[in-house]
């Protein structure tokens, strides 16, 4: 259930080579901590990924997987957009 922290930052830039995806705020180690080393320490951590960019077969598995630790993925639609909200719900 645990994530190391090189596991973390592996994905946290494996998220941010998708075209349009970005740090919204953290997205660094921690330094000056005394957390196991089989834990993550990460700073608390967003990253924007666009929608689109997100339903794409070869991205949608990266940008779902679900992570124990202070992290999460954030996207935003528009009007008119309704459908891929529904689409990457199911």
């Amino acid at each position: 259930l645990t994530h190391t922290t090189e596991d973390l930052m592996v994905h946290i830039h494996k998220l941010l080579k998708i075209p349009g995806a970005s740090i919204l705020f953290g997205g660094d180690e921690l330094h000056d901590h005394k957390i196991p080393s089989v834990y993550g320490a990460v700073q608390p951590t967003a990253v924007f990924v666009p929608l689109k960019e997100m339903l794409k077969e070869e991205h949608f598995e990266t940008c779902v997987t679900e992570l124990f630790a202070p992290f999460q993925v954030v996207t935003s639609y528009e009007d008119g957009e309704d459908d891929l909200v529904i689409e990457a719900c199911e």
